[in-house]
């Protein structure tokens, strides 16, 4: 677990969290599931990853619309993928495809 990652994620997030609760109340309930585990991760408190499932909020984007702030969503990601213990090497791997597809 790379804690100099999670705290920077956890930081942007906080930030696209503070732009988009000022225009969707949906970011407000996020940002309120997230306070304490974003808390946590800023102040180097998280030791060991949590389940991928246990990041809350997830349902707000594929239910509540936030997906359509794709920087809120890919802050939310960055943040979810570094405090379950970072990219998995298949993760790593698809990641490189779609580069490779998209050049």
């Amino acid at each position: 677990m790379n804690i100099i990652e999670l705290k920077k994620s956890a930081l942007h997030l906080e930030e696209q969290l503070n732009i988009h609760s000022k225009i969707d109340p949906e970011a407000i309930a996020l940002h309120s599931e997230l306070r304490q585990l974003l808390e946590k991760a800023k102040t180097g408190n998280v030791t060991e990853p949590i389940e991928v499932g246990a990041v809350p909020g997830r349902y707000r984007f594929t239910e509540r619309n936030l997906q359509q702030y794709g920087e809120l969503e890919e802050a939310y990601a960055k943040f979810s993928i570094e405090i379950t213990d970072g990219e998995t090497p298949a993760l790593k791997y698809f990641r490189e495809l779609l580069k490779q597809q998209q050049r």
